[in-house]
């Protein structure tokens, strides 16, 4: 009774500990708190069965048994609620079935005095050996700090000599020794802050642990020494103090990590809805681009964001970015360079899907399509990788991607939130409707402006044809009767710039016709063939390289062979005049087949164009007075759109444009026929 009322205050003190984490436990649901409670349960069970100790025989060992081995499960219940793997339900209850049944069949062989050396050797081998292998074994998907493996080898290897000694009880000393000094090692690099708590718990663990070797030391050394029993167990109440003070620090900076992260969301709110009401007031998105980027950086967890656009010919380029740096930024527009709105969907498919529409990039995702600097290997992390990527699609309401949105380098490396990246879609969804409208807008007003300047053409043309036609008459009838030389040259001169200014009105006119199109067919490649044949002279002579890459048995297109020769002429025209004042001269001619279309693609080195907008409009040029007329690409434009092709045209990085005029196949046109 007497033992009983000794120990009641420290048994009632534990019970009450117990009841704290238990209502803690409501606010901080995790399977840490879980564990926690656990061992203080089998600590309170610890010191409750010592009041049985005394009575002796069987009930005295077995009281003994769950006393050392409810100390014991306690210590390795602390220790794995600290690593990774405690958080992995599958890999928890392993450890705990490694560790559990050789302490406690250890316990009972020891408290009922069983002398089989083999038997202790055994549960120690496989408590330290066993362990250190299975952490070991789940260091590469699992990151585990493998410096454990030299204590655990050392402790055990001491233990096990011991044990051949018979010296049972040094093994479980070591054994208790281990289990409360590592928590006070696994401790800080859990919680990763220096705070009241987290010291409190440390040094309550490391003067637990050196409890136990302590009262050997102090038994073998000095018998004599009074210590009062319950000094030795000061260093419980420290790293329950501290654990408790731990879990208020840690939900006060929930707290305030909530309250930040509410205010950013206020500000994000405010900066995003700024950024829609310019998109909804017709501001030009292409030029916006790099403000958009700012907001999404500065306001979200990504510390860089880029904004890739889609071309008419369906390629990416780089419309804004923020964040990166230059070097960064110019490998974002060679990565660009190999994309297409079909990469962009191969991406979509292979992504990890976290938001509506959003997806998450591994590395090798990204680097499979990436230059080899963009693959460089970075410490390994269990949320996010250097190279990693949030890809955001920008999806029109018909459904057809028209560009994304890039994030990447987070802040704070943590799972992507999902709210977060909501409110981003919710952004890319304002931004590609804008992208739409403008797009549609921009084909309305060529449209409108084509039909007006050809219905104007179309009446000045037929105007001065008649005039123009009695200039060309008269100029060749005076030729005729003009003997004077000096006056023969004169009408010469006169009669070539009539019929210049003819070709010309014929140019108008083709423009301007709503004829239409003849049904015919014509190969490409001859064509192609043809033209740089015309121009060989003139290449040779300029030193103007040129590579052609033709697919072999490519179908006829939907187009006559004067059509397309005029076509093919005045692009190929067009890319010489780009290229003659450089000291380099490259021209690319591309012939292939894509889908049900034909492409012709003309690609050169020279400046690119100095206004994508107008370069399809009728008399626009940036030549020279007197070479050229601004109605070579107008006139290409009507007569591929006459025969429902596309031309598409860009600028490529860092130098050059490229025109692309897709055709339908004759075998496609055939097919359509025969359906309506």
């Amino acid at each position: 009774m007497a033992s009983l009322f000794e120990k009641l205050p420290t048994i009632l003190v534990l019970a009450v500990l117990v009841a704290i984490f238990l209502s803690l436990r409501r606010h901080a649901k995790s399977p840490r708190i879980h564990m926690w409670i656990v061992a203080w349960g089998l600590i309170f069970l610890h010191f409750f069965v010592r009041i049985f100790e005394s009575s002796g025989g069987r009930l005295g060992s077995l009281a003994y048994a769950v006393d050392l081995g409810g100390l014991q499960v306690a210590g390795i219940v602390f220790t794995v609620s600290l690593t990774v793997m405690g958080d992995i339900p599958r890999r928890r209850w392993l450890l705990f079935s490694l560790l559990v049944p050789p302490v406690l069949l250890y316990t009972a062989a020891l408290s009922f005095q069983l002398d089989f050396r083999w038997l202790y050797v055994s549960c120690l081998a496989v408590l330290f050996f066993g362990s250190s292998l299975f952490i070991f074994a789940q260091r590469p998907r699992v990151p585990f700090p493998v410096w454990i493996m030299a204590p655990l080898f050392s402790c055990g290897s001491w233990a096990i000599y011991c044990a051949f000694r018979h010296q049972y009880s040094i093994g479980i000393i070591t054994i208790l020794a281990v289990a409360y000094t590592l928590p006070g090692m696994l401790f800080p690099r859990r919680y990763r802050v220096w705070s009241a708590g987290v010291v409190t718990v440390v040094a309550g663990f490391f003067l637990w642990g050196l409890v136990f070797p302590l009262s050997v030391l102090q038994q073998h050394y000095w018998p004599n020494l009074a210590v009062n029993p319950e000094l030795w167990n000061v260093p419980k109440f420290f790293v329950a103090f501290g654990m408790i003070l731990t879990l208020l620090e840690e939900k006060s900076r929930v707290l305030e990590e909530a309250r930040g992260r509410e205010h950013a969301a206020n500000l994000q709110l405010q900066r995003f809805a700024g950024v829609t009401s310019q998109l909804l007031s017709g501001i030009d998105v292409k030029s916006f681009c790099d403000k958009i980027a700012a907001a999404i950086s500065e306001t979200s967890n990504f510390q860089r964001a880029g904004i890739l656009l889609c071309n008419d010919d369906q390629s990416l380029y780089v419309a804004g970015c923020h964040g990166a740096s230059e070097k960064d930024t110019d490998k974002l527009k060679m990565l660009c360079a190999s994309w297409n709105l079909n990469t962009l969907a191969e991406l979509c498919r292979a992504g990890e899907r976290i938001g509506q529409s959003s997806v998450y990039l591994k590395l090798d995702q990204v680097v499979s399509r990436a230059s080899p600097e963009a693959g460089k290997k970075a410490a390994v992390n269990p949320y996010w990788e250097n190279g990693d990527e949030v890809m955001i699609p920008l999806l029109s309401p018909r459904g057809a991607y028209v560009g994304c949105i890039m994030l990447d380098n987070p802040r704070q490396i943590s799972p992507v939130i999902f709210d977060e990246i909501s409110k981003i879609e919710l952004l890319a969804g304002d931004l590609a409707v804008t992208l739409e409208n403008a797009m549609l807008h921009r084909q309305l007003i060529r449209s409108e402006k084509l039909a007006g300047l050809g219905q104007l053409v179309a009446g000045v043309a037929h105007e001065l044809n008649n005039p123009l036609a009695a200039v060309i008459g008269y100029t060749d009838l005076l030729t005729e009767e003009v003997a004077d030389q000096g006056s023969r040259q004169k009408l010469d001169s006169l009669l070539r710039e009539a019929q210049r200014m003819k070709r010309i009105i014929q140019n108008l006119l083709r423009f301007a016709r709503q004829s239409t199109p003849t049904q015919s067919t014509a190969r490409v490649e001859p064509i192609v063939r043809e033209v740089l044949m015309l121009r060989e002279y003139h290449m040779q002579s300029h030193g103007v390289e040129i590579a052609t890459r033709i697919e072999p048995d490519l179908p006829e297109v939907a187009m006559n062979e004067d059509e397309l020769k005029q076509i093919v002429l005045n692009i190929f025209n067009n890319a010489v005049d780009a290229v003659q004042n450089l000291s380099q001269k490259k021209i690319e001619i591309e012939c292939a087949q894509q889908d049900e279309k034909i492409v012709i693609r003309f690609e050169d080195n020279g400046p690119g164009f100095a206004d994508l907008n107008r370069a399809f409009d009728p008399f626009y040029t940036t030549k020279a007075v007197g070479k050229g007329t601004g109605l070579g690409l107008s006139i290409c434009y009507g007569m591929v759109k006459e025969h429902g092709g596309e031309i598409f045209l860009k600028n490529r990085w860092p130098k050059g444009a490229s025109l692309a005029a897709s055709v339908s196949s004759a075998a496609r046109n055939t097919q359509e026929s025969s359906v309506s």
